[in-house]
């Protein structure tokens, strides 16, 4: 690996602008679309669809798949990465740790600001968790945790990235999917969660390209 590989987004300041302004819209709109407590047609349709589909196998797999958002798992992982993978790629550290904790620090910010209630349509798999539903915690998290990784990775030559870029999007998927259907968030919580860490992947990307952190 190459210590001083540059990062993939040097020459295109337009990008992360453009992903930032997108997603503060985008996430704006979610937070209207459920005003006064309302639940949205998409929520109740995506909620029941996910409801209609259960079995006893995708209730095993969903349940445990839906740890990986967990900062009980993402935690450990991450300090391992910062002290093993970071001196071997520029920026590594920052990337990751920038669009992780710049999510989980909104993410609950924005939860307990607006204080939505947990979906109650169907009744949840297992116990729904205290904290407010809106947005995703574990969506955000693992969506950041794997959006950090992939971004920073981009500057260099590696064996089988690509298998890995979609090793990861796969983990958001399942994570993302298992919240839904387990009962414990709706949707738009979800689709929020992705959008702050997209979000903060988008800011990582603008800090280290100013060269603000050196």
């Amino acid at each position: 690996m190459n210590p001083n590989v540059r990062f993939f987004w040097d020459q295109t300041w337009g990008y992360p602008l453009m992903v930032m302004l997108s997603t503060t819209l985008l996430f704006f709109l979610i937070i209207y679309s459920f005003r006064n407590d309302a639940v949205p047609f998409f929520d109740r349709t995506v909620l029941g669809w996910f409801h209609g589909i259960q079995k006893p196998y995708l209730t095993h797999f969903f349940s445990s798949i839906t740890w990986m958002g967990s900062l009980w798992i993402l935690l450990p992982l991450y300090l391992i990465l910062t002290i093993f993978v970071s001196p071997h790629i520029l920026h590594f550290e920052k990337v990751l740790g920038i669009t992780l904790w710049g999510s989980v620090i909104t993410t609950y910010f924005v939860k307990y600001e607006l204080e939505r209630k947990r979906p109650y349509l169907f009744g949840p798999i297992n116990e729904l968790p205290i904290d407010p539903s809106f947005p995703s915690a574990h969506t955000a998290q693992i969506t950041a945790f794997s959006l950090g990784i992939w971004l920073a990775l981009q500057g260099g030559e590696f064996l089988h990235k690509e298998l890995l870029g979609a090793l990861l999007l796969f983990l958001i998927l399942f994570v993302a999917s298992s919240r839904m259907y387990l009962q414990v968030h709706f949707p738009s919580d979800v689709l929020a969660g992705i959008l702050i860490a997209l979000f903060w992947g988008a800011v990582a990307t603008w800090i280290i390209k100013s060269g603000a952190l050196g």
